[in-house]
């Protein structure tokens, strides 16, 4: 058994104990699908002013990017800076398990969780709403691997600069909230004035819910969207690599 795969095990022990990780990331997803679907009055009916899609449809795809959010960067901070804090990451060093596995670890079980909690949002869709299965499959998997390579990748940067876990807390939630404003979980993107929508599509979790909505309608997703996951991957994971603090 390789270190990676010890240290994921262990990960994989330290997330199942912890109620919030488990409910926002593996379950919220799906229920606050659910609960749009059925307490928004005609939810499930196509409007024009939502351009012809209906309430649940827009949110499928925003209910993923908001699990991911709310674990690569509300919770992914607070593990690295606990670790960090405990003295783990320096401890790791002086062993053949370098502590860069550790945070591999953290990676992996992060994008595991987001997995599951996606699939559960597109079944609830899917299932309980009548709403099609992602059309454009393909372009949905690479959009999805691509929204959580960038925003775990931006996790991992706060992650790698916060000395303590409650330091990790402050900084994830700085970026937390505004993120799901960009999301479109407080107002969908379709009905935000033009401007802020047009911005909104070149930030990380806007092009993600973007991408994934494109892909789930039978679209190809736009060059911006995929770029701007793709650049964000790029610069955030370079940063954070660069200015990893491991004591």
């Amino acid at each position: 058994m390789t270190a990676l795969t010890t240290l994921t095990r262990a990960q994989i022990k330290v997330f199942l104990r912890e109620p919030v990780a488990v409910g926002f990331g593996l379950v919220f997803p799906a229920v606050l699908l659910l609960v749009i679907g059925n307490v928004f009055p005609d939810a499930t009916e196509v409007s024009p002013a939502l351009g012809n899609k209906s309430l649940v449809e827009i949110y499928a795809p925003a209910a993923a990017v908001l699990g991911l959010l709310t674990l690569g960067i509300a919770m992914l901070p607070q593990a690295l800076g606990l670790d960090r804090e405990r003295g783990i990451l320096r401890r790791l060093a002086v062993t053949p398990a370098h502590p860069g596995l550790l945070v591999g670890a953290h990676l992996v079980v992060q994008a595991v969780a987001v997995t599951i909690g996606t699939a559960g949002a597109v079944l609830v869709g899917i299932l309980a709403f009548d709403l099609p299965a992602p059309q454009r499959p393909g372009w949905f998997l690479l959009a999805f691997l691509l929204s959580c390579a960038a925003l775990l990748s931006i996790g991992a940067l706060l992650g790698a600069l916060v000395p303590t876990a409650q330091t990790g807390v402050g900084a994830g939630m700085l970026l937390y909230f505004p993120m799901l404003f960009f999301a479109g979980i407080y107002l969908p993107l379709e009905i935000m004035p033009d401007g802020l929508q047009a911005f909104s599509a070149r930030t990380p979790p806007g092009a993600a819910v973007q991408a994934l909505s494109d892909a789930w309608a039978g679209a190809t997703p736009t060059a911006t969207s995929l770029l701007v996951l793709v650049a964000t991957t790029i610069v955030a994971g370079g940063l954070a690599t660069r200015f990893f603090r491991w004591e």
